[in-house]
């Protein structure tokens, strides 16, 4: 049977997969996507395929320390980024493995680098009648093997396959000096490198530190195959259908003695900067208007901002969001205050000509980005209050100045930046979440009423984008499209704003594209980024920040750094 051929009604029928690894011990990263696959329901692991070649790689290990004119890149890699990484630390995974059927297979090589199943293996594997193997070990897979599962075998490339091929996962793109890495899921072809993309993301290089990019991409990608199990389940699409990645880049190749030597000094180089724009810059948000609809920003530019007074030395206001009420536009925002490190929602007149906040809702923990909702001839809030692990709906009973919480739509789950919306008949809720890829994975949750109950989405994350998913403001409906502003963290956080024109959004699928991107003024008092664009009938409200020097902030910082110095000693 053919790939993509489904003999039995993929949403009810449990799905059955493989793994082939070397093992009961997984890295951390690859017992993550286990474990979340097992975490669906109707899913189960049927068969382990263990490579039996894999007693040579203490050899294959001894030969690459050897191997001189790579010497420092594989003392690097083992003596230091595998050992403190926390992707490759590893879980015993006999609990959940140990009563799974094994196969234990060898294999032989198909020209230079290539590796091919023996037929009785492959006879074997097919008699458990897989949807899918999960490839974690093994090399590069030739033959019969990649379609004996119905929807083929599913690995995992670290790297933007356009771009970067070949290995160290995440290394040449910081050599690049790239901002983003990419990584995919794909379904294996006899093409190196060209499978089947089931799901691509984008994650953040972190250019001081290749341990963390690479933490990132392989930690944050452990969610797909999961993600793809149900998209498949759905109905609605099958990607291992999808056409192959006609990629022609070039096959990279662990870096030489001389590449290393450049790469480190660029680290430390890089290291240091952060160091010091961590402990001497904070951001100084502000909260301004512009007299034009937000339709307008899809033409990429940023118009004249008319800009609130700024409230001191240590407070700034950000996260706006607006409405009409009584003549008078009403922004709530984010005030938040660097001596006490916490948020409260104020409310702000925007039409004053000298505009005084006022505290409005304290939620007792960090509240921001105070997401407003008129509906049913009421004025609704939804703040971020991501440290109570709860997503708070917040009703006015005497605006702006007098709110009472309504009820909790969401338990346990620590939301950033919480966007609700009304759209075709359902309610829908946008967010990323602070414990798992906070600006880089969004998740939505969606209802048939605005109090509840809501429900998550059948494949969240529902798209991994550093430069794109993280809410940044109000959906809006321009024509036909539902149009949504999503923050870009790829240069640094609450750097740009992109907008997203949703192609597809119901209960069981979610597609969107970027058409957008607003970047911070080039002239004027905030040059340093952009994070929420909010609408207000035929005008907008943005925020937007500059990186200074704030005595308060420094002072917290060095202590807060000085206690973990402290803390390390003692430990």
């Amino acid at each position: 049977m053919g790939i993509g051929a489904a003999p039995h009604s993929p949403s009810d029928a449990t799905i059955r997969f493989g793994i082939m690894c070397a093992g009961y011990h997984l890295p951390a990263w690859q017992a993550a996507a286990v474990r979340t696959l097992l975490a669906l329901p109707r899913v189960e692991i049927a068969l382990l395929v263990i490579a039996e070649n894999s007693s040579t790689k203490p050899r294959a290990r001894l030969k690459r320390l050897g191997d001189r004119p790579r010497l420092l890149w594989n003392l690097f890699n083992k003596g230091y980024v595998e050992r403190r990484s926390v992707a490759s630390r590893p879980i015993d995974m006999s609990s959940q493995l140990d009563s799974v059927p094994t196969v234990r297979c060898r294999t032989e090589m198909v020209g230079k680098f290539g590796e091919r199943l023996a037929a009785s293996d492959i006879a074997t594997i097919a008699s458990f009648e897989l949807d899918f193997l999960l490839r974690f070990s093994f090399g590069i897979l030739k033959g019969e093997i990649l379609t004996t599962p119905r929807w083929g075998v599913w690995s995992f490339h670290h790297g933007d396959e356009r771009i970067y091929r070949g290995r160290p996962p995440g290394f040449w793109e910081l050599v690049a000096g790239e901002r983003v890495v990419g990584s995919v899921l794909q379904r294996l072809t006899d093409r190196l490198d060209a499978g089947v993309i089931l799901y691509r993301g984008f994650f953040k290089a972190v250019r001081h530190s290749y341990r963390r990019t690479r933490d990132e991409i392989l930690l944050g990608s452990s969610e797909w195959p999961a993600a793809v199990v149900q998209t498949i389940r759905s109905g609605d699409a099958n990607p291992v259908d999808a056409p192959a990645s006609a990629t022609t880049a070039t096959v990279r190749r662990d870096p030489t003695n001389g590449v290393m030597l450049g790469f480190l000094m660029r680290q430390a180089i890089e290291f240091l900067r952060s160091q010091w724009r961590g402990l001497t810059a904070a951001s100084k948000w502000n909260v301004g208007i512009a007299d034009v609809p937000i339709a307008a920003f899809l033409e990429g530019g940023l118009p004249p901002i008319h800009w609130l007074p700024e409230q001191g030395p240590s407070r700034y206001l950000a996260d706006p969001f607006a409405v009409m009420h009584e003549d008078s536009i009403w922004a709530m925002v984010e005030d938040y205050d660097y001596r006490d490190r916490r948020g409260v929602i104020s409310a702000v007149r925007m039409s004053d000509h000298d505009p005084k906040r006022r505290r409005v809702i304290d939620t007792g923990t960090h509240a921001s980005y105070p997401c407003l909702i008129q509906w049913d001839d009421q004025i609704w809030c939804v703040p971020e209050t991501y440290q109570a692990r709860e997503v708070r709906l917040y009703r006015a009973i005497d605006f702006p100045d007098a709110w009472e919480l309504e009820a909790v739509l969401i338990e346990g789950l620590a939301a950033l930046d919480p966007t609700v919306l009304h759209h075709e008949g359902r309610w829908w809720l946008f967010c990323t979440d602070q414990h798992d890829g906070p600006n880089t994975k969004l998740r939505i949750w969606h209802s048939a009423h605005l109090t509840g109950p809501w429900m998550p989405h059948a494949i969240n994350p529902v798209k991994t984008d550093i430069r794109s998913s993280r809410p940044g403001g109000t959906p809006f409906v321009l024509g036909d499209a539902l149009y949504r502003p999503a923050q870009n963290g790829s240069e640094s956080y609450g750097g740009s704003v992109t907008f997203n024109r949703v192609k597809v959004l119901t209960q069981s699928w979610f597609s969107e594209e970027a058409v957008a991107t607003i970047g911070p003024m080039r002239y004027g008092p905030y040059r340093d980024g952009i994070h929420t664009i909010s609408a207000v009938g035929d005008r907008t409200v943005v925020d937007a920040r500059r990186d200074t020097f704030i005595p308060s902030a420094f002072r917290r910082e060095l202590m807060s750094r000085l206690g973990r110095m402290k803390g390390r000693g003692a430990g």
